[in-house]
């Protein structure tokens, strides 16, 4: 039996909106698959099904969170804060990103994007950073590593609004 753990962080900060579309997997199979791209495909379809706007898929943020899933697999920890006390924004400063606003939801041991997606809309912490209309970017990262002595899968779900961004009411 798969261990099913997820966590979710936001901070609060100036907040932007920008409008843009998307559109879901077609086939079963893929919808279905565990990759960067069904995670935000899932994400935006629950946004847009509560009233907010679709997330853009942002490379540097993908960058980031890819490199604090490798992190995780690799060291074996499964938190928000690293071994070394570093908060998530860390990744965001290494990989250069400047953010008014930002987010983090972290996954466990999911072999699919929807039940992945559906833990998250169940828990409310969770469920705030995805359809919080204050986020404009999200990127992803999917690394397999060692948790507890035993082969896992993680995720990393970080939101953004970028720095640059005009600032609008919430």
């Amino acid at each position: 039996m798969n261990i099913r753990l997820t966590w979710s962080l936001a901070s609060t900060t100036v907040a932007s909106l920008l409008v843009f579309g998307f559109a879901l997997p077609v086939s079963a199979e893929t919808s279905l698959a565990l990759t960067a791209s069904n995670v935000i495909a899932f994400a935006n379809a629950d946004r847009v099904a509560l009233g907010a706007q679709p997330l853009i898929e942002d490379t540097v943020l993908n960058k980031a969170a890819q490199a604090k899933a490798d992190d995780m697999a690799t060291k074996g920890y499964f938190a928000h804060v690293d071994p070394s006390g570093n908060a998530p924004w860390v990744w965001f400063k290494k990989a250069g990103y400047a953010y008014r606003r930002a987010g983090e939801n972290l996954g466990l041991n999911f072999t699919d994007a929807q039940s992945l997606e559906q833990a998250w809309m169940d828990s409310p912490t969770h469920r705030a950073n995805i359809v919080k209309g204050a986020y404009t970017r999200m990127g992803i990262g999917i690394a397999r590593g060692t948790y507890q002595g035993k082969p896992a899968t993680f995720v990393v779900q970080f939101f953004a609004t970028p720095y640059t961004a005009k600032v609008a009411a919430r």
